[in-house]
């Protein structure tokens, strides 16, 4: 199959020119700017020496206009280039992911908690992750969803509708990066949509009485100040006015301030859903899950885009609190109430389908990052869903972040309820490795995302790992009981009527030969028992010898070759007991010197 590769590149040149073009526009408009802005004041200057009143009022009357029209083309140009220039930098994302460089993508070790039963020990999160490779998000409720899929199997219905969705928006490649890109235009504000959705499920309404006091104490103050000018009527009743209303907006201090504090300065977001709930609405889907989501955006007679641009015009207002003039308007109009009243109007006719167009959004975010990957990795299948509880069955099976001419396939299956695979092999030959190529396909298998294999048949199943026990000094916990701790959380797992597929490496490597050879023998029997099928690799050739005495129990081997003193690493995966040992060699090539007794 053709790689992507050209077609990022060619997406990369396409808007570098595009962002040129705009770029020359965008400084054409602004030094247009100047010049009429200039001119008026020249033009005004003249009329007012001459003191051409009609010139000078057709003047100030045509400016505002001419201005405005100018300044509207050019934020519209700003906005154009700026795509472009998302829109460049994401191909060169997928260029670089697709060359296996990772470092500029995040990491998402912020969900990592090293007690999930495998997200640590097969790089979900973290540098060089499965996160890294498949996240495309731009908001942190994608982000999160992304990391919620990562961490938790889905069922068969619903993994089979998301690859329909993931097929249809894979083939969209400009309407996957556009809907990147229109999230990524407010990426330097601070994504603070839980803070704004707790706000917004929140309730403070105004009293009918204050209220009222927000449109009667302007009227009678703004009627006091042209009684003022056309009257005799006494100022003091004007000061007493603007006194009311500097207490009324005293009081209301706090509760503007903390919305400042809390929402305002976060509302680029808003921003950003804006055009995201807008690309939805205008676009047409055949899947049932794209369909749905489209419904839950704009099932309202008012759209989701504008419902959230009339906020973000109502709390931007909040911005121009630091402004001098701001002040005098606001002791004249009370503003500040108005704000709030507003605010909490559109609380009480929105809040209740704001939560689900987000989270519509976060959706569709992700389905889109498992669609990308899906076209970054044309070559990748979808895996096949098996009816039996305990089945695993794959061909060509390879580790997705292993560069392909890096990777080396294998294949396997893994079947029936109690099945245990005893996995030996030499030093650095490959069992690790192996054991997490199964896990992390599984783990996009059962979140609905394509797999690194040439087939691959599943059943959905708990998966249980532990590979990366260590010691915690805060917690005077040792490397051995940290793996003692694991243990015991598969065992408290393979009781529940899930089933539990599990991955042990090296098992109970902190202990002495004899006692770790007692402890898997008797685990490795105790699982074969319990609702769970799996894999535990070890050093221990004895403990291969459990395959003669038990049905369920079957050996397989990674092996090496030594060649002219160099060992040669395979890592293909045979049946039976490995025959190969590497250790002495490689002591040996590090300066130890081998006493080989005769």
């Amino acid at each position: 199959m053709q790689s992507p590769a050209p077609i990022f590149q060619e997406r990369i040149e396409k808007f570098s020119s595009e962002y040129k073009s705009l770029n020359a526009r965008y400084n054409f408009i602004a030094t247009l700017r100047i010049i009429v802005f200039m001119a008026f004041l020249v033009l005004f200057v003249v009329f007012a020496n001459y003191r051409m009143a009609v010139e000078m009022g057709i003047t100030a009357l045509v400016f505002p206009f001419a201005f405005g029209f100018i300044v509207r083309a050019h934020q519209k140009i700003k906005f154009k280039r700026e795509h472009a220039k998302i829109l460049q930098s994401i191909n060169q994302s997928e260029l670089n992911i697709l060359n296996g460089n990772l470092s500029s993508q995040a990491t998402g070790q912020e969900y990592l908690n090293k007690k999930h039963s495998y997200a640590n020990d097969l790089d979900i999160f973290g540098s060089n992750s499965l996160f890294q490779l498949l996240n495309r998000t731009s908001t942190k409720g994608g982000k999160d969803l992304l990391a919620d899929w990562l961490l938790n199997k889905s069922n068969k219905d619903t993994v089979l509708e998301r690859q329909e969705a993931i097929e249809e928006l894979s083939a969209k490649i400009d309407w996957r990066q556009n809907f990147q890109a229109n999230g990524l235009h407010y990426e330097m504000q601070q994504d603070n949509s839980d803070e704004l959705l707790s706000w917004i499920k929140s309730s403070n309404q105004l009293s009918k009485q204050q209220k009222s006091l927000s449109f009667v104490l302007p009227a009678l103050t703004i009627a006091s100040i042209m009684l003022n000018a056309l009257t005799e009527w006494p100022w003091f009743a004007t000061l007493l006015l603007g006194l009311v209303n500097g207490v009324v907006l005293y009081r209301f201090k706090e509760r503007i301030e903390n919305l400042t504090e809390s929402v305002a300065q976060h509302i680029g977001v808003l921003g950003a859903y804006s055009l995201l709930f807008k690309q939805v609405e205008d676009s047409t889907f055949q899947s049932n899950k794209l369909s749905l989501i489209k419904t839950t955006i704009a099932s309202k007679e008012a759209s989701a885009s504008n419902s959230i641009k009339a906020l973000y015009t109502i709390l931007n207002y909040l911005n121009a609190r630091a402004n001098m003039l701001y002040g005098l308007i606001n002791f004249i109009f009370l503003y500040d109430l108005h704000i709030i009243r507003m605010s909490e109007k559109w609380k009480s006719e929105n809040q209740t389908d704001v939560s689900k167009w987000f989270n519509s959004i976060s959706e569709l975010e992700t389905l889109c990052s498992i669609a990308g990957f899906r076209f970054a990795k044309p070559h990748f299948i979808w895996p096949a869903v098996a009816d039996d509880e305990y089945f695993f069955e794959a061909k060509g099976l390879g580790h997705p972040l292993i560069a392909s001419d890096e990777r080396i396939t294998n294949n396997y299956e893994l079947k029936e309820k109690g099945s245990v695979s005893i996995i030996t092999g030499s030093n650095m030959s490959g069992k690790s490795t192996f054991l997490r190529t199964l896990g992390v396909n599984l783990v996009l298998a059962q979140m609905g995302s394509v797999v690194c294999a040439k087939e691959l048949k599943i059943s959905f199943v708990q998966i249980f790992t532990s590979m990366r026990t260590q010691d915690n000094l805060e917690e005077h916990v040792s490397s051995f009981y940290a793996e003692l701790q694991r243990i015991q959380m598969l065992l408290e797992l393979v009781n529940n009527s899930t089933p539990v597929l599990y991955m042990l490496d090296e098992i109970l490597k902190g202990t002495n030969s004899q006692d770790r050879h007692i402890g898997a023998k008797s685990l490795a029997l105790q699982l074969s028992k319990t609702n769970s099928f799996g894999l535990i690799s070890t050093h221990d050739l004895a403990l291969g010898e459990m395959a003669t005495q038990h049905k369920n129990i079957e050996n397989y081997s990674f092996n090496s070759v030594i060649q002219n003193d160099e060992i040669i690493f395979p890592y293909k995966l045979e049946k039976g007991i490995c025959h190969s040992f590497n250790a002495s060699k490689l002591m040996e090539k590090i300066g130890i010197e081998i006493h080989r007794e005769n």
